[in-house]
């Protein structure tokens, strides 16, 4: 098992978080990981999801997934299968917490299979994007909150 892992707080509620995370039709206006992402959040729906590997560049990756788990507003994740599963798969995940003054973020990315360790370098190169992901999902939200 390999892993993105990533946190931040934000000063708005879990639920206005989670209402910026479940709208996927507003991701191009913030999202510089996953902006065209086009789907339902409802587990077990399918997923199409360019993907930006190098920050403020226009060129993606096309992936597919498949939605996991939609814990309202607790959890949100979907799995792409980069080769099969259980040869190659990657779990993306936004976990929830409330905590003193807002919401704590644990935005991770999580690559299993047998042959993980040989997509890991291509999936690895997504870490700055999560972190700036997790910047605007930040501003975006507490400039919802503050109003």
């Amino acid at each position: 098992m390999r892993q993105i892992r990533t946190e931040i707080h934000i000063s708005a509620t879990p639920e206005q978080v989670w209402a910026i995370l479940v709208d996927f039709t507003a991701y191009p206006e913030w999202n510089p990981l996953t902006p065209g992402l086009r789907g339902e959040p409802v587990a077990g729906s399918r997923l199409t999801l360019p993907t930006t590997f190098i920050p403020g560049s226009s060129v993606t990756v096309p992936m597919r997934a498949t939605v996991e788990e939609v814990t309202p507003p607790r959890r949100l994740a979907w799995r792409s299968n980069v080769i099969a599963r259980g040869i190659a798969s990657s779990l993306h995940a936004f976990e929830l917490t409330p905590d003193a003054g807002g919401t704590h973020v644990l935005h991770r990315e999580t690559v299993t299979g047998v042959m993980a360790p040989v997509v890991w370098p291509i999936v690895s190169m997504f870490a700055p994007q999560f972190d700036q992901l997790n910047r605007k999902l930040k501003e975006r939200a507490e400039a919802l909150a503050a109003h």
